[in-house]
């Protein structure tokens, strides 16, 4: 009896030393982040908000991360902006969170806090976007094989505020546009194939990704004008890898590889009785993502999201142009980063399908012109809805066509298509600047950080550009 109580005994006082040890480790401070806390709460709670980080011995995180418990169960909602989070305030860690440090929840709610305060019962947290290498301070990540882009999850932001400004007050050059802030519910989450229009700035925009390809169908009608169109980032069995690796907060070596580009496909048609014209550029607020699951406790996703840009150019008031092509792509896009230099995977064999410039059509007495700007942006790292912090490729294709006058055909009657092909990739983040432009105009409204419009290591490559004129004769050509 006296040896089974003496093991009774040692075993409580190992039993609490450890508690001990636990509680110590969950409330050191001050030199350094805390470990990240397994999350309370269910599958579910991950699935709508991300899985939450944990521990491993192979990672370092940088002295301002500040951890808070309960994963996704720690959520009770994220604002239509996708910019502030609404947490348990007695969730662990969450008594530390201050401007300027960076908050770990889970795989989507990670950012800069710009702005933390009490609001009812809950604690309100305004995240800005961050470079990841302000998380991690050692660490090597890499996808084991290829990850399916086939059937992502859609994580719908609502309808926030940074989505409804026109291009010509400011994302071609660098102003903020018009805007009216909404105050929102939390975003849904859905199968990607629930790919439902949304109403966005006037255009009804219906996004699909991915199985095929990535891209949207929109239109518009108002102020005289009538758009429709569909453009397409065409892929076949699309997947991705990567492999990144941060020592001392430096990103010594990376790569991001999507697979499965096929093609480009643009099909749009626009008019106007009115002789107005339109200039808008639509961030498409939602993310098709696929989770990683964690690596080396850190829960990594992959997604993808888009911009859509429509600018017209009717001389007339009868003004209207039609047109639809398909370009070969073929390939890969991504990138390879060492020893301080990129290397680019990109799209090669660009070839003609189906000609556009055969295809324009638009009888008018003026010249009828449109520009179809479209993004795709693949993004493997952390963070919400364009604010993704991590490795990133962004495909962009700028289409511009233009017909000539009616009162010319007994002459020639002159069509154009002028296409560029741009990636922009690197580590880090990059967004829109007249998209921060916009979302800065809104945190000065209660004193909050500003975002910036880049962080980390990038380049922007043109990979293709052409004019193509028919009839090639003079008259056109000049």
């Amino acid at each position: 009896m006296l040896a089974a109580g003496s093991r009774g005994r040692r075993a409580m006082t190992a039993l609490v030393a450890v508690t001990l040890l636990l509680l110590a480790a969950c409330d050191r401070g001050g030199a350094g982040p805390t470990s990240p806390v397994p999350p309370a709460g269910g599958s579910g709670a991950d699935q709508r908000y991300g899985a939450a980080p944990a521990p491993d011995r192979h990672v370092t995180y940088q002295p301002d991360v500040v951890f808070v418990g309960g994963g996704g169960g720690s959520v009770r909602g994220l604002s239509d902006d996708a910019l502030t989070w609404r947490i348990d305030p007695d969730a662990s860690g969450a008594d530390r969170l201050a401007r300027g440090k960076i908050m770990f929840l889970t795989g989507r709610s990670v950012g800069r806090v710009l702005d933390v305060r009490r609001d009812g019962n809950d604690l309100a947290v305004t995240l800005g976007p961050v470079d990841i290498t302000q998380v991690i301070r050692d660490g090597t990540f890499a996808t084991d094989g290829p990850v399916s882009l086939e059937n992502p999850i859609r994580y719908d932001a609502g309808t926030p505020f940074w989505a409804e400004y026109d291009a010509e007050a400011g994302a071609g050059s660098g102003g903020g546009g018009s805007m009216t802030p909404v105050v929102g519910v939390p975003f849904a989450v859905a199968p990607a194939t629930a790919a439902d229009a949304r109403g966005i700035a006037g255009f009804p925009v219906t996004p699909i990704c991915c199985a095929n390809g990535v891209g949207a169908h929109f239109s518009y009608n108002g102020g005289g004008i009538r758009i429709t169109g569909t453009v397409t980032l065409l892929m076949k069995s699309p997947s991705a890898r990567f492999h990144l690796e941060i020592r001392g907060g430096t990103v010594r070596r990376a790569e991001l590889r999507i697979d499965g580009m096929s093609g480009l496909r643009i099909e749009i048609a626009g008019a106007t009785d009115a002789g107005h014209n339109v200039n808008k550029r639509i961030p498409i607020p939602l993310d098709f993502s696929v989770p990683v699951g964690q690596i080396l406790g850190v829960p990594f996703s992959i997604t993808a999201n888009q911009l859509i840009g429509v600018q017209t150019a009717f001389s007339s008031k009868d003004g209207n142009i039609k047109a639809a092509g398909e370009w070969s792509l073929g390939g890969s896009v991504g990138f390879g980063y060492a020893d301080g230099a990129f290397g680019v995977t990109k799209p090669w064999n660009l070839t003609v399908r189906n000609s556009i410039t055969d295809s324009i059509y638009g009888p008018s007495v003026g010249v009828s012109g449109i520009i179809v700007h479209y993004q795709a942006f693949f993004r493997a790292g952390l963070g919400v809805f364009g604010f993704t912090a991590g490795l990133y490729a962004t495909v962009t294709a700028s289409v511009g066509l233009t017909v000539g006058s009616a009162l010319g055909a007994p002459i020639e009657l002159c069509r154009s298509t002028q296409l560029g092909v741009f990636l922009e990739y690197g580590v880090g983040y990059s967004i829109p600047a007249g998209l921060v432009k916009a979302v800065n105009t809104f945190l000065r409204l209660f004193n909050a950080g500003s975002i910036e419009e880049k962080a980390g290591i990038g380049r922007v490559d043109n990979v293709f550009n052409k004019l193509d004129v028919q009839p090639n004769v003079k008259i056109c050509r000049t």
